[in-house]
């Protein structure tokens, strides 16, 4: 069976641009508001999937000396105790992060504090508690069923008919390889946005407004240069809005902090607000150099195309 490029993969994103974008969008979302819900800001989730990522690829190194070790889901937890973290200089976890390096290791501290990450041979790793494992396996099955609800959609599109449970099996049995990239892919998504708005906490609000619209204009099913193209086409969907306590509701985030982020949101001329209802919606002026450039929006793609054509690949020789 022939399998797709990691180019043809970014080539039918890009065409079926604002379809993608509603499952796309949804999941960010919902992947952030974990992050900020668990660990009390998306900062915090960020270095926690720093070391996390770290972890993985520790497991999946015992591959080098054993080709049948065991790399599932199920091994998991058994595996991760038997690993131990490995020194990394603050620096170099503040650059990898885009983070201060007195922010990363206050964060680091709190993360300490809250047991989720701590010391092992004198080395910060992600060692989280009982408690914390339990969630992490009730997070795990929420996200687990949206990537493959996401890797799925692809596969249709490139006309590789591989079930959501068939991916969801492989992607445990294969759990520390599939996970490594995954992170690693995430945290290049944080980090890309990171660099334009210097505030992770925008990022989930954006996300909140953005979904809202991508449910509303999904039926018209926009390619990426359509959008960019012309941003006048956004202009009969301007009505989709929502409300700074729905935002707040969703993303745990207070409602006063999604005031003040929204309306520096709107100062970037990448929503506005209605006037009467008090309402946050997308304007076609987003779609801009200066707010959210093509270029941003195409190097996401690519990231995420890449990851998708890993996880394609490996599972479909499987199958």
């Amino acid at each position: 069976m022939q399998i797709t490029s990691q180019k043809n993969i970014e080539k039918i994103i890009l065409e079926n641009y604002i379809e993608y974008q509603y499952l796309f969008v949804e999941f960010q979302s919902n992947f952030l508001s974990r992050l900020h819900s668990r660990y009390q800001s998306v900062e915090n989730g960020n270095l926690v999937l720093y070391f996390e990522k770290q972890n993985h690829q520790d497991i999946l190194r015992q591959k080098d000396y054993d080709l049948n070790y065991n790399i599932s889901y199920e091994r998991f937890w058994e595996n991760h105790n038997k690993s131990s973290p490995k020194r990394i200089p603050i620096v170099k976890i503040g650059k990898d992060t885009f983070l201060p390096k007195e922010t990363a290791r206050r964060k680091i501290l709190q993360l300490i504090k809250q047991k989720v990450l701590n010391k092992k041979n004198k080395n910060i790793g992600w060692l989280p508690s009982e408690q914390h494992k339990m969630s992490y396996n009730l997070v795990f099955s929420q996200e687990i069923k949206g990537l493959c609800k996401l890797i799925n959609y692809i596969c249709k599109k490139i006309n590789l008919f591989i079930s959501e449970e068939e991916i969801t099996k492989e992607i445990k049995e294969k759990f520390n390889f599939y996970w490594f990239h995954y992170l690693g892919v995430q945290l290049e998504y944080i980090k890309e946005w990171n660099r334009k708005f210097n505030d992770l906490e925008i990022i989930l609000i954006f996300l909140q407004v953005a979904h809202l619209f991508t449910s509303k204009v999904k039926e018209k099913n926009l390619s990426h240069k359509d959008l960019y193209d012309n941003p006048s086409l956004l202009k009969e969907f301007v009505s989709s809005s929502v409300s700074a306590t729905s935002i707040s509701e969703i993303t745990s985030i207070p409602r006063a902090t999604c005031v003040r982020k929204l309306d520096i949101l709107v100062k970037l001329k990448i929503i506005s607000q209605d006037k009467v209802s008090k309402r946050y919606y997308i304007i076609p002026e987003a779609i801009t150099e200066k707010a959210i450039s093509q270029k941003s929006t195409e190097r996401i793609v690519k990231l995420f195309s890449e990851f998708f054509f890993i996880c394609i690949r490996t599972i479909s020789a499987k199958i």
